[in-house]
């Protein structure tokens, strides 16, 4: 800004108003500053309002809190109030805020022209070409897709479809047919019930990656911490975990053993448990048990044991300490485990829980996931073959991209269709193949609502205006297709009528209506139902056996991040690092190092697959987290649209699979291919160090039973700071220290902010990790410079495996790693323009506009958690820009945006702590223990993280940094962290890295 700029800009905002409009200087146009005179409601200027409403993301239904500042979303948290995620949020629902910002969202209505070009259209003009269309459909063949819709909006599809004389398709890519197919073996209904981890003593999951994206990953994550973590005292127990599958996906890094079972064989080794309990009446055996009775017998550890790959004597130890437990919780039906026959699978795992005795107490039917209408890959398959049969004249699709997650059959299928509607925000496969677009508000910016599970009625609010004016709810556009007056947010109403029938309790709809709003909904409970096994579960079970493979096995899995695909249009996503592989922006193949060294494979060889459906190239990650004969993809990248961040990335793992449905309704996810080098190579965007720990203390591991035996004061690990020739040096160095802090601000006795992270508790799920970039305005820099360690997260999980040689069982450890705020930190002394320095309440500040790069600080962080801006990344325009336009309204306003050549690094959300700093000042009192929660902290589904006041005796955190299996990384150096980590505790002997 030059000085008459300033001057210009200085007169209006003296003045009041911005009056300067008879002159225009310079080449700008000029600008008036408006104040409010009549301020909007719920908003003034500096101070957040939150409003509560439901994550959309996914199928599970998180309730969330928005924070709005000036009228626009900033921060995404969890409502603690849903039952769904208890105030917990993950990382795509942090990432939802880059869905509603998104830089390549349909703008107005769209539809093709005859030279195949888009143009834009009026909304009069949209519905009038639709509602012709539909005139003109009548009788030859109307269908409806939509993703999973539990609530009034799929309610009105219905009726509308009906009215139009159609048929209403729910397609979700991973729609746990399995589960639902195995259930209704089992135990006669298709209901996903509810599983009461928190309760569980013994858990065991056979390929559901229930922290990943298993039915409600945030909630059931959550639940499994409060088993599994270690709390001493009196009842210093918890839960055993044990993970069933070839590949160690993320659920599988926390558990405390790991079968790697063959593909397909999980269901023969949950029947061979079952059998010794019922053999041997471990638990008391169920009246029908006689039922299932010759399928146990067939299945009889001795029988099945070299089929599964593990010893009979492990099966039958497995089955005693499930029956001994009294609170066994078997799971089942991921979509990693969704073979040719997973449903067998599923059935076989009910029947494990039905004869110990646990169904009805950690397995709840009556709470049912709505997942259980979540249609089938049955039902979109024969909708592909009527589209292909000309059987369908017009098709709607809104909330689902089929042309992504069936690309041959789907895609050839769209080309017979007459006329192709679609209500995509963004110009996806579908819509791209489409007649018409008809953008759909962001779902923080429209009225819906959804029962994610039975009981719990979400409501959604619009948090703000709609980022793009000329966008349309798809139910008001669907009313006035239909005739009927008024909008969708009166139908909603209209139909939560009946709910303030059932709940009202004597209040008027309105004021029923504003507490569901201000909670973010209406929880009831619901009691659980009794099932009994299905009278014919012997003849459906069939065999548990999988079928005989050809080739080499190939499981494709679903990223945490990306899922099916729906968030890679989201940088946040792309760039946060898998927390198994750690590799952003691209997919791999998990190779395991025996097969790769008898391949002669490195990391980054590119490999091409080739199964009977399709071919893929992709590149090789060598891990020791899956099977020698397995090789594994994930979902989520090669789409051929969808955006800048999407567009022509990777491969897409859905080509290798086939378009026709297996025996129960779903898709397998496991495939065979024949595998051939390409003799290409490309570098791994991944943000891995050393795979293996070395014995330098980063992660402290203890048996149960040596952390049961620790006592308050003990210290399970020795720390000594400096070696004992050093003693009078850093005696003379403290007395020094002591007289500079008695100095000025530093005199007055202030907080010493901490931290503890309690690493029987992080699952390494990442969430922490999108939350820093939302809060603190983190630049995401591309692959390319990912590939060039360029990357700015201020905070990162490291991996490290564990055993895998000599006979050991192989296993994982994680560990969040972020700034230490040491109360000695090497930056500070090193920089020479003093922009590291030390507050006085112990955080290690940094100044951004007396920062000149020299790095030194960097080079002197023992830890590695200082990030250089190498390039001018908030840069409109600019080559490596992290915000362009819209994408720049989700910048907190309470950070600032770094400039190149600036150093940064985790500030423990200093933000947060000033604020509330300066409401306790305002309300006369002092800062409690509680007010102040990181981002990191905030999102944790696990609460692994806490923070607070190291001086104040009474507080969590002092306490924590008190417990016995409290250390600090790398305390040898003298660095005095301010972060004290809790060790993990495992059942068994412990592993070392």
């Amino acid at each position: 800004m030059d000085r008459r700029r300033f001057l210009k800009v200085l007169g209006a905002t003296g003045g009041g108003a911005a009056a300067l409009t008879g002159c225009g200087i310079g080449p700008e146009p000029t600008e008036q500053l408006v104040p409010y005179l009549v301020p909007p409601e719920n908003q003034v200027p500096g101070i957040a309002t939150y409003y509560a409403t439901t994550c959309r993301e996914c199928a599970a239904g998180c309730g969330l809190h928005a924070k709005v500042r000036e009228g626009r979303v900033i921060k995404l948290e969890g409502n603690p109030e849903s039952p769904i995620n208890q105030g917990r949020l993950c990382a795509r629902g942090q990432a939802a805020l880059q869905g509603l910002y998104n830089p390549d969202r349909v703008t107005d209505p769209m539809a093709r022209g005859a030279n195949g070009a888009w143009q834009k259209l009026s909304w009069d003009d949209a519905v009038g070409r639709l509602r012709a269309k539909l005139k003109e459909a009548r009788g030859k063949g109307i269908a409806f897709v939509t993703g999973l819709e539990s609530g009034s909006f799929g309610e009105l599809v219905d009726a509308w479809i009906r009215q139009v004389g159609g048929r209403h398709v729910t397609y979700e890519p991973f729609a746990f047919e399995a589960l639902r197919a195995g259930n209704r073996i089992a135990f006669g209904t298709p209901a996903i019930p509810w599983y009461d981890f928190a309760n569980a003593r013994y858990i065991v999951s056979f390929g559901a990656d229930f922290m990943e994206t298993w039915l409600s990953p945030v909630g059931y994550q959550n639940s499994f911490t409060r088993a599994h973590a270690f709390t001493g005292g009196r009842d210093a127990s918890m839960a055993k975990f044990v993970y069933v599958g070839p590949r160690l996906a993320l659920t599988g890094m926390s558990a405390d053993e790991w079968i790697a079972a063959a593909p397909g064989t999980e269901g023969m080794l949950a029947l061979a448990m079952a059998h010794v309990i019922v053999a041997r009446r471990l638990a008391p055996l169920p009246a029908d048990v006689g039922r299932v009775r010759a399928a146990l017998d067939a299945n009889a550890p001795e029988r099945v044991a070299a089929a599964v790959g593990i010893e009979a004597t492990v099966i039958t130890r497995l089955a005693r300490e499930f029956a001994a437990s009294r609170g066994g919780l078997a799971v089942a039906g991921g979509i990693a485990a969704q073979y040719p026959n997973g449903a067998e699978i599923v059935a076989a795992v009910n029947i494990l829980n039905y004869v110990a005795g646990q169904v009805g107490k950690t397995v709840q039917f009556g709470p049912n996931h709505a997942l259980a209408g979540g249609g089938s890959f049955q039902e979109l398959t024969d909708l592909a073959g009527d589209l292909s049969a000309g059987r369908v004249a017009l098709l709607l699709v809104h909330g689902a991209n089929p042309a992504h997650s069936l690309p041959a059959a789907f895609s050839q299928a769209l080309g017979h269709v007459a006329y192709k509607v679609s209500f995509s925000s963004y110009l996806d496969e579908t819509a791209a193949a489409s007649d018409l677009v008809l953008p759909d508000l962001h779902p923080l910016e429209q009225w819906n609502d959804s029962e994610p599970r039975s009981g719990v009625h979400a409501l959604q609010q619009p948090v703000m205006a709609p980022v793009f004016a000329n966008t349309m709810h798809a139910g008001d556009v669907l009313l006035r297709l239909g005739g009927k007056p008024g909008t969708f947010k009166d139908y909603l109403q209209g139909r939560w009528q009946e709910l303030h029938r059932r709940y009202g309790r004597g209040r008027s709809f309105e004021e029923f209506w504003d507490d569901a709003l201000q909670h973010g909904g209406l929880y009831a409970g619901v009691p659980v139902q009794a099932v009994r096994l299905n009278a014919a579960v012997g003849q459906l079970l069939g065999t548990a056996a999988p079928p005989p493979a050809q080739g080499t096995t190939l499981i494709v899995f679903p990223s945490i991040a990306l899922h099916d695909g729906r968030g890679a249009n989201k940088p946040w996503l792309q760039e946060l690092p898998d927390p198994v592989s750690k590799i952003t922006w691209h997919g791999w193949v998990e190779v395991h190092p025996e097969t790769a060294a008898k391949w002669q494979l490195a990391n980054g060889d590119v490999l091409r697959l080739t199964s009977p459906h399709g071919a893929l190239r992709a590149p090789v990650w060598i891990t020791p987290g899956v099977r020698p004969d397995v090789l594994a993809v994930p979902t989520g990248q090669g789409h051929k649209a969808y955006g800048r961040y999407a567009k022509d990335r990777s491969f897409n793992a859905f080509e290798l699979l086939s378009d026709a449905p297996a025996a129960y309704g779903g898709r397998a996810f496991a495939v065979s291919v024949a595998v051939a080098k390409t003799g290409d190579h490309r570098p791994l965007a991944t943000l891995e160090g050393d795979a293996r720990e070395q014995g330098r203390g980063v992660i402290e591991v203890l048996p149960l039973t040596r952390a049961q035996q620790l006592k308050p004061g003990a210290h399970a690990f020795v720390e000594r700071e400096t070696p004992p020739y050093a003693d009078r040096a850093l005696a003379d160095w403290a007395e020094a220290q002591h007289d500079a802090a008695s100095l000025g601000d530093y005199a007055r006795p202030h907080p010493r902010w901490g931290m503890a992270i309690d690493l029987a508790k992080c699952t390494g799920c990442s969430a922490c990790v999108t939350a820093c970039y939302a809060e603190n305005n983190l630049a995401t820099v591309g692959e390319e410079l990912v590939v060039r360690r360029r990357q700015m997260s201020w905070l990162r999980i490291e991996r490290y495996y564990t055993g895998g040689d000599a006979g050991r069982p192989t296993g994982a450890v994680v560990t969040p790693m972020l700034c230490q705020q040491c109360g000695n930190a090497p930056c500070e002394p090193v920089c020479p323009v003093y922009a590291a320095y030390h507050t006085a309440d112990g955080l290690n500040g940094q100044v951004y506009n007396r920062c000149v790069g020299t790095r030194y600080c960097a080079n002197n962080c023992p830890y590695k958690v200082r990030y250089f801006n190498w390039y001018n990344y908030a840069e409109p325009g600019g080559e490596w820009e992290s915000w362009p336009d819209p994408l720049n309204m989700l910048l907190n306003p309470d950070v600032t945006v770094r400039e190149k050549g600036v150093m940064e690094k985790c500030t423990f959300c200093v933000q947060r702590i000033r604020g509330a700093q300066n409401r306790a000042r305002l309300e006369d009192r002092n800062v409690q223990d509680g007010d102040i929660t990181p981002s990191c902290a905030q999102a944790c589904p696990s609460e692994a993280i806490v923070f607070g006041d190291l001086h104040d005796s009474s507080s969590r955190v002092a306490a924590l940094a008190r417990d016995p299996r409290g250390y600090h990384v790398l305390a040898g150096l003298n660095t005095q962290p301010a972060i004290t980590y809790l060790a993990k505790v495992v059942h068994g002997a412990v592993v070392e890295g």
